[in-house]
């Protein structure tokens, strides 16, 4: 039942976009909607204008003579778009053209066709084939494999990269490991990060020269951060004080993990989206403040349900069921995530497990109510 969960979380925020179109006409009439269990578009097909998707998996055979905008959890692309491909989708395959540019959140990319805009992408694994073809290229994912042609220049931030393909200007590399094969071509400079030995397999190319780059934090930065913690501490032991019920509830849930990343990503990206479509119409101006202010009271303060839970994890592991107050737990667990989160390499992936499970858990006290499903017995609430 939770299988396609991701997808669901995906439509509920589609939904309520949709909701924000449909009292304008002249706009809704520009665009096709199709939704379901599984949508075709067959081959020979033809959609003029601009095309909404959202469904579980979408198939495209066809020509769509506008852009796509997509919520899915499975995309297979083998014919024509004639616009810009944007959207959301757990697993992508396209082997056939985009002939405006490429938007994409996908959890697994493989693209194996033409792109005559720009790509820029971001998930866990990204496979550019061998056929696959684009202008420029702007990547962020945890694996990335370039066997195609980049006609201009390519930055790819994430752990580790493979390139057997063609780059045409320059290559910057932003991950941990960079490995250039033997056909691999690069017609500019080789970019990366400092403190790495980027491999170059006999026969690979580099037209320019190898350099490495640094990205020192800004003046203040660091200070900035502290005070931003401190802040958001002092914040949460009120919260606590005030509210601890709601927190005591709030940590009692445990949802589904797919859930809670689905709602933290939502809440994380597609949730200011929505608010500036919906502010963009006259008459979705009071949902798109709404969700303005939403998205807000995640940025300050979507972080802190997940000071709770990391020292409630901790605490349970080392004192093994033994009462502890939830100021502690919180102060403890912010303590310890802040130290992972300045960690080299690593540190960046911690912050945004943080924010996105931090956001889950209080989209999901939100949306699905106050039902806790395994209780801690190892917190004692404020003043108890």
């Amino acid at each position: 039942m939770k299988k396609y969960m991701f997808l669901r979380i995906l439509l509920i925020f589609g939904v309520a976009s949709l909701l924000c179109l449909g009292p304008i006409q002249p706009v809704a009439a520009a665009w096709t909607t199709l939704t379901g269990e599984e949508v075709l578009i067959r081959e020979g097909e033809e959609i003029d204008g601009d095309l909404w998707v959202f469904s579980r998996a979408v198939e495209i055979r066809g020509r769509i003579k506008g852009d796509l905008l997509i919520a899915t959890e499975h995309l297979k692309v083998s014919g024509q778009i004639d616009g810009d491909l944007l959207g959301f989708a757990a697993q992508t395959e396209l082997s056939g053209r985009v002939l405006g540019n490429l938007r994409l959140f996908s959890v697994l990319t493989n693209l194996n066709g033409e792109i005559a805009g720009n790509i820029s992408a971001a998930g866990s694994e990204l496979f550019l084939g061998p056929k696959a073809t684009a202008s420029s290229l702007l990547a962020w994912y945890t694996i990335a494999t370039v066997a195609g042609e980049v006609k201009e220049a390519a930055y790819v931030k994430g752990t580790a990269l493979t390139m057997s393909g063609q780059i045409g200007q320059d290559l910057k590399a932003g991950g941990t490991r960079v490995m250039l094969t033997q056909d691999a071509q690069v017609g500019g400079d080789l970019i990366y990060r400092a403190g790495i030995e980027p491999v170059l397999e006999p026969g690979a190319k580099v037209g320019g020269k190898l350099r490495e780059f640094a990205t020192p934090p800004p003046p203040g930065l660091t200070a900035l951060r502290g005070v931003w913690f401190v802040g958001g501490l002092f914040l949460g032991v009120v919260w606590l004080l005030i509210f601890p019920h709601r927190w005591t509830e709030m940590m009692a849930m445990r949802p589904a993990w797919r859930r809670l990343i689905g709602l933290g990503l939502g809440g994380l990206i597609i949730l200011p989206l929505l608010a500036f479509l919906a502010s963009a119409l006259v008459f979705g101006l009071p949902l798109g403040i709404c969700l303005l202010l939403l998205f807000l009271i995640l940025v300050f303060f979507g972080e802190l349900p997940s000071y709770l839970l990391l020292g409630d994890l901790l605490f349970g592991v080392l004192r093994k069921g033994r009462r502890t107050h939830p100021i502690v737990l919180f102060t403890a667990g912010g303590f310890v995530l802040t130290f992972l989160k300045i960690l080299p390499y690593i540190g960046y992936f911690f912050s945004i497990a943080g924010r996105v499970v931090g956001n889950g858990l209080l989209l999901s006290y939100l949306f699905y109510g106050r039902k806790p499903m395994k209780p801690m017995n190892h917190v004692a609430r404020p003043g108890g």
